[in-house]
C-alpha cells in the first residue's frame, strides 16, 4: 500500500535494506563499469570524433546530471521518488542502447554515423540517470535510520569498490582476447556486446530493491504542494541555512581543485612518465584495496556524529597526494604510488562527505540538496577540467616555468601545484558548520 502524503512509514529492517542494496549495487556496478569509462571512450573514439566532440563526451555525463536538481519537482509530479527512481533510470538505460547502435553500418557496411547523434543518447541517458540518483539517494535516508546511514552507505560504497577493483581488468582482458581474432572492421563488436551486458545488468540491478517500501516525504508537504513550489523558492530554502551553505561551498571549491588535474594527471602518466597501462591499474587497484577498510571505519565513525571532524582531516590529508605528483619524474615514477595511497583516504571522504550533506539537510525532502553536492559539483568539476587543459595547453606551448624557492616548476607542476593549495583548503569551509545531532 502506498503511503499517504503526509505520513511517513517507520523504516524497516536494516539488514534487509542493506542486503536489498548491496545486491543492487553489485549488479549495477558491474553493468555501470562495463557501459562508461574507457569502454565508452575506447567505443566512442573508433569513430574518428574530433578533439573538441571527444572533449565534450568526457565532460557530458557531469554536464547532463546536473539535471538532478529537478529532482525534486520531477518526484512531486509522479508522487514518488521510488517510481521516480526506477522510471528514470530504466527509461535513461534504454535511451542509452542507442550507443551500441551506432556500431551496426559500421560493422556490416563501414559507414559511420555522425559522431553528434552518440553525444545525444549519452546525454538523453545522463540527464535521466541525474535526476534517478538524487531520488535514489533522497529515498535510501528513508529506509535506514539516520544512526544507520554510515554502516547502509559504507557497504553500499564497498560493494561498488570490489566491483571497480576487479571487472573492468577482467572484461577488458577478455574484449582483447576475442578482438584478437576479428577482423579490423568487426573489433567494434566486442564494445558493443561489453555494453549490451552492462546495460541488462544496469536494470536487471532493480530488481533487489522492489520489494523495498515507498516511503512518504517526512516534510509534511503533499506531492501536489511539492509540485506548486518554485525552484527558486527551493533554491532558496537550500541555501538560507549557514551550515548546509558552508557545506555546499566546501564541496564546490573541492571539486573545482580536484577537476583542475583532470588532463593533467593523464598526460603526464602517459607522455612524462610514460607509465603503462598494467602499471596503471596495479596503481588504481591498490588505491581502491586501502578504502576498502577505511570505506568501513568512516561508517562506523559517521554514525558516532564524527562526519565533520573525520572529512575535515581527511580532505586535508588526502590533499598531500599532490606533492607526489609534483615530486615524480621519469626516473622517480614510483613516487606516485605514495599519491596512490593517500588517495585511499578518500574512504573517509566520501562516505562522510555525503552524510554531512544529508544529516545538515531536511529529512526525506532532501533530492535538491543531494543534486546540488554532487551533481553541481560534477559541474565545476567538469568546467575546471575544460580550463585546466587550456591552461595547461597554454602553458606548454609558451613553454611558461614558475621559479618557486630555487626550484623550477613546469607547466604540468604549475597546475599540480594550484591544484594542491586548492584542495589544502577545501576544508577550512568545513569550520564553520554546527553538525546536528544524530536523529534516531
Amino acid at each position: 500500500m502506498t503511503p499517504q502524503p503526509n505520513s511517513v512509514v517507520a523504516p524497516i529492517e536494516l539488514p534487509r535494506v542493506t542486503k536489498a542494496v548491496v545486491v543492487s549495487q553489485l549488479l549495477f556496478s558491474t553493468g555501470n563499469v562495463l557501459t562508461t569509462g574507457g569502454f565508452l571512450y575506447y567505443y566512442a573514439n573508433a569513430f574518428s570524433p574530433t578533439a573538441l566532440q571527444f572533449s565534450l563526451l568526457l565532460i557530458l555525463p557531469e554536464l547532463a546530471e546536473t539535471s538532478g536538481l529537478f529532482a525534486r519537482p520531477v518526484a512531486g509530479w509522479v508522487g514518488s521518488r521510488k517510481r521516480t527512481w526506477l522510471t528514470c533510470l530504466l527509461t535513461g538505460r534504454v535511451f542509452a542502447l542507442g550507443v551500441p547502435l551506432m556500431a551496426a553500418p559500421v560493422i556490416t557496411s563501414g559507414h559511420e554515423w555522425p559522431f553528434e547523434i552518440i553525444i545525444g543518447w549519452v546525454a538523453v541517458w545522463y540527464v535521466l540517470q541525474g535526476i534517478a540518483y538524487a531520488c535514489f539517494i533522497s529515498w535510501l535516508t528513508d529506509l535506514a535510520p539516520q544512526t544507520d546511514w554510515g554502516k547502509l552507505f559504507a557497504r553500499r560504497k564497498l560493494a561498488m569498490l570490489a566491483i571497480m577493483i576487479v571487472v573492468p581488468v577482467v572484461a577488458g582482458q577478455l574484449r582483447s582476447q576475442w578482438a584478437n581474432t576479428l577482423p579490423e572492421q568487426e573489433k567494434l563488436i566486442t564494445y558493443v556486446s561489453i555494453f549490451v551486458i552492462g546495460n541488462a545488468l544496469v536494470m536487471i540491478s532493480v530488481l533487489p530493491l522492489l520489494k523495498l517500501p515507498e516511503m512518504a516525504t517526512g516534510s509534511g508537504m503533499s506531492p501536489s504542494a511539492i509540485r506548486r513550489k518554485r525552484m527558486s523558492h527551493v533554491l532558496r530554502d537550500a541555501l538560507v541555512q549557514p551550515s548546509l551553505r558552508w557545506m555546499l561551498l566546501h564541496g564546490w571549491w573541492l571539486s573545482f581543485a580536484q577537476g583542475l588535474t583532470q588532463a593533467a594527471f593523464f598526460r603526464y602518466q602517459v607522455n612524462v612518465l610514460h607509465l603503462s597501462v598494467e602499471t596503471y591499474y596495479v596503481l588504481n587497484g591498490l588505491m581502491l584495496l586501502i578504502q576498502m577498510p577505511l570505506t568501513m571505519f568512516a561508517g562506523r565513525l559517521s554514525d558516532d556524529g564524527l562526519d565533520k571532524p573525520t572529512l575535515f582531516w581527511s580532505v586535508t590529508l588526502v590533499s598531500g597526494a599532490m606533492l607526489f605528483w609534483l615530486a615524480a619524474t621519469p626516473d622517480l615514477w614510483w613516487l606516485l604510488v605514495g599519491a596512490y595511497v593517500m588517495w585511499g583516504l578518500f574512504g573517509f571522504v566520501n562516505i562522510c562527505g555525503r552524510n554531512l550533506l544529508l544529516k545538515l539537510s531536511p529529512p526525506s525532502d532532501n533530492t535538491t540538496q543531494v543534486a546540488l553536492f554532487r551533481q553541481v559539483g560534477g559541474l565545476f568539476a567538469a568546467i575546471a577540467g575544460l580550463l585546466g587543459g587550456w591552461w595547461l595547453d597554454s602553458m606548454t606551448e609558451a613553454s611558461t616555468s614558475l621559479l618557486l624557492a630555487g626550484l623550477a616548476l613546469g607547466p604540468f607542476q604549475v597546475v599540480f601545484l594550484v591544484s594542491f593549495l586548492g584542495r589544502l583548503t577545501a576544508g577550512l569551509w568545513l569550520l564553520p558548520i554546527q553538525q546536528p545531532k544524530s536523529e534516531t
